[in-house]
């Protein structure tokens, strides 16, 4: 919709400067040569700028034609994954002989039971 509005002003502001430029300026420099002893004289109204319309008009239609064709990129959101909290284990070791933990037991005959709790 954005580019259909842009395209549609654009075109809008081609075609009202485009008749102010088609009538022009009269005028221009004229005057006598090297001889005639009165130098250059300026008669009307000025230089004619036939060329801003067109130059005008073409950066417009240009422009439009440029963003037109732009692609445009959209960047999916960051997928985010809350990882529940590491809490470090707590372990206690069992010794199954003498029914007893670790400290309270400095060795054990039978491999330790590790015991979460």
């Amino acid at each position: 919709m954005k580019r259909l509005s842009t395209l549609l002003l654009s075109v809008l502001i081609f075609l009202t400067v485009l008749p102010a430029q088609a009538h022009g300026g009269g005028g221009g420099w004229h005057g006598g040569g090297y001889g005639s002893g009165h130098g250059y004289v300026h008669q009307g109204g000025g230089y004619r700028h036939g060329w801003v319309g067109p130059v005008l008009g073409a950066a417009l239609v240009g422009s439009v034609i440029y963003a037109a064709n732009t692609p445009r990129y959209v960047a999916a959101p960051p997928m985010v994954v809350a990882q529940p909290p590491l809490y470090p284990s707590r372990v206690a070791y069992f010794c199954g002989t003498t029914q007893q933990y670790y400290p309270n037991v400095p060795s054990c005959d039978v491999p330790w039971q590790p015991v979460s709790y």
